[in-house]
């Protein structure tokens, strides 16, 4: 039985499954270059989003605050995948896998399909160790590999905008709008998002890249798992900030401005992480 210390506030508990405890100025202004993406290490794919300002959501409302990402860095175009969790920590936590407590659920997935699914059940915690075991393996090669920030990771989300206006939108694919349907993404497609038509309901994570990715290659970034950041949830607690929604949740939850919080020692199988990169020493 996985443990967990709260209950997520908002989403739909929709399945038994999730009973296991289961954010540049004013004017509008072209998006960032992007810079072509890479592969390394573990077959990773790497998206460079240049620096910028832009309009973050505060208080669950878009384009409420300009907030200013100083520095470019690399975001992974994938969340981090069972088979590459395995290859640096030599297991496989999760519960849709052939050897967790979800393997039903999964039992018509190819092996190299369900390589492809991203891992979960694993902690803020774990993902450290995650991290220092990659950065260890992958020293001298010219990168530092991270947790995003949460502010790095919605100015992702949103594909690089930078104006107002386009930061007010709820969800980015190839282009952005108000509206999400489970075609375009998982989560518990009986409950789309604005006049997003229904659609299925996986009742489950599924393998990463699925869906079509926002403008900057990006995939995933609403729904499918949520995705830990690096940021304390607020100033005064322990807890960390969780991002873009899951499988179970309803669309609206899958949203860029919305946000939720873990403490850094919970697992739970509707979350999981991205990785983001700068260069050694930045």
């Amino acid at each position: 039985m996985l443990r967990t210390t709260r209950t997520l506030t908002l989403g739909l508990a929709a399945s038994a499954l999730t009973m296991l405890a289961c954010t540049r100025g004013t004017e509008k202004e072209p998006a960032p270059k992007i810079a072509a993406a890479q592969n390394e290490p573990l077959d990773m794919k790497f998206v460079k989003v240049l620096k910028g300002t832009f309009w973050m959501s505060e208080g669950g409302k878009n384009a409420q605050k300009q907030k200013t990402i100083a520095a470019d860095f690399e975001l992974a175009a994938y969340t981090v995948t069972q088979a590459q969790w395995q290859e640096v920590m030599g297991d496989n936590p999760s519960y849709f896998s052939r050897q967790g407590e979800g393997n039903q659920a999964v039992q018509g997935i190819s092996d190299e399909d369900l390589k492809r699914f991203p891992v979960e059940l694993v902690s803020w915690d774990m993902v450290q160790e995650f991290l220092e075991k990659l950065n260890d393996r992958e020293a001298g090669h010219g990168y530092t590999y991270r947790l995003p920030s949460e502010a790095e990771w919605e100015y992702a989300c949103r594909g690089g905008a930078t104006s107002k206006e386009d930061c007010s939108f709820d969800y980015y694919l190839d282009k952005a709008s108000n509206d999400l349907s489970s075609n375009q993404a998982n989560f518990n497609g009986g409950f789309p998002a604005g006049n997003g038509a229904k659609g299925p309901y996986l009742n489950r994570t599924t393998k990463v890249g699925s869906y079509r990715p926002n403008k900057l290659g990006l995939y995933d970034m609403h729904g499918n798992l949520w995705q830990w950041c690096s940021d304390l949830y607020d100033a005064a607690g322990s807890v960390r900030v969780i991002r873009g929604g899951s499988w179970n949740y309803i669309g609206r939850i899958c949203r860029a401005a919305e946000r939720d919080k873990f403490a850094p020692s919970n697992r739970h199988n509707l979350l999981g992480f991205r990785l983001a990169r700068v260069p050694s020493g930045g």
